[in-house]
């Protein structure tokens, strides 16, 4: 018996005297970060080319793909908590309390297939709100960004059924049907590339489905959701329309009032000089700045050029962009002038 007591009272030693691992809570600014989604990068490369399609066709091709779950996440002092192998993230909630210089985060959801954690990190600089979409791998302490068109996150990605391409679209808050569609390429490692990218002044993007891993589908409107319409494109036949632009190489000219001086009418006088997938912008003006000049980028998407900036002024690489299209022997310009014309289609004289 006295035997026996001393075995079990060793034993019972033994248990207690294993030393408790404690994980290291890391902070996200620890982490690997890594932004893609650039749009320097998808305009070098081929544009989609999207044909239209009837609704009952997009619903039969749609595949099986790999969606965002919702499994729960555990909390503590505001904060979310995550396993990053030996490591224990935190990253503080989103409230109605963000200030200034700070992130604040929202939880989106679990990617299975990528094996990471979708979340939106949200800032506040000028009084005015941003987020941004981020891809967090539960496997190795790494952060993707995808690069948004403006100020809000990209909408929730969608995974093509064979994990080989990852798709994305947002719609502009302040422009009406303006809309984008980017497409990363998903590497063996699970980093991210740029692969294909699409634009338009004429429809928001409802939706997003893989009709297959080679074939994409959106669904658009252009009337707030009343109508829709479908459309299709082949990722391995994507249409690089830069490079063939011959159909409005030339020179085109307009002259634009902008506003009432002391002294006239201040104007703006602008001068493109268009060959292939490059532009060339002179501008006159009277009482007004000359800025953004110099060299642009032409793309053709959805019938009309977008011309935007590629020079060395860094404020003119957002605000610097004009849309031109042709209508029977007639060619019009939107984006120049004032506030009162910004937003119109204006003719163009062509020479």
């Amino acid at each position: 018996m006295a035997s026996t007591i001393l075995v079990c009272c060793t034993k019972e030693k033994k248990v207690t005297s294993e030393p408790i691992v404690q994980k290291e809570i890391v902070d996200v600014k620890d982490l690997k970060h890594v932004e893609v989604g650039f749009e320097e990068k998808f305009e070098t490369l081929p544009l989609l080319d999207f044909t239209e399609i009837t609704k009952n066709e997009y619903d039969d091709l749609k595949s099986i793909a790999h969606p965002i779950t919702n499994p729960p996440l555990q909390s503590r002092n505001g904060n979310y908590i995550l396993e990053i192998n030996d490591k224990i993230l935190q990253l503080k909630k989103l409230t109605n309390t963000l200030k200034e210089e700070e992130i604040q985060y929202d939880y989106l959801g679990f990617y299975p297939s990528l094996h990471m954690y979708a979340f939106s990190a949200n800032s506040i600089a000028d009084y005015l709100g941003f987020s941004e979409l981020n891809l967090i791998n539960a496997t190795n302490p790494s952060v993707y960004s995808i690069i948004s068109p403006g100020d809000n996150k990209v909408e929730n990605p969608v995974i093509s059924p064979n994990t080989k391409y990852l798709a994305y679209c947002y719609n502009d808050i302040y422009d009406k049907n303006k809309s984008f569609l980017g497409i990363l390429n998903i590497n063996s490692d699970k980093t991210f590339t740029e692969y294909r990218s699409f634009s338009s002044d004429n429809f928001n993007i409802k939706d997003v489905v893989w009709f297959g891993d080679d074939y994409i589908g959106i669904k658009v409107t252009d009337d707030e959701s009343k109508t829709f319409k479908y459309y299709k494109a082949n990722l391995s036949l994507s249409n690089n329309k830069s490079s063939n632009l011959s159909g409005i190489d030339g020179n085109y000219n307009i002259h634009v009032e902008t506003e009432a001086t002391s002294t006239g009418m201040a104007s703006i006088s602008y001068s493109f000089k268009i060959k292939g997938n490059e532009a060339i912008l002179e501008t006159n003006t009277y009482h007004e700045p000359i800025r953004c000049n110099g060299k642009y980028l032409v793309r053709e998407n959805n019938k009309m050029f977008e011309l935007s900036y590629n020079d060395k002024e860094d404020n003119c690489k957002s605000s610097g962009i004009f849309y031109i299209k042709k209508e029977g022997a007639k060619y019009y310009i939107k984006g120049i002038g004032s506030e009162a014309t910004i937003q119109e289609w204006l003719e163009l004289e062509k020479s």
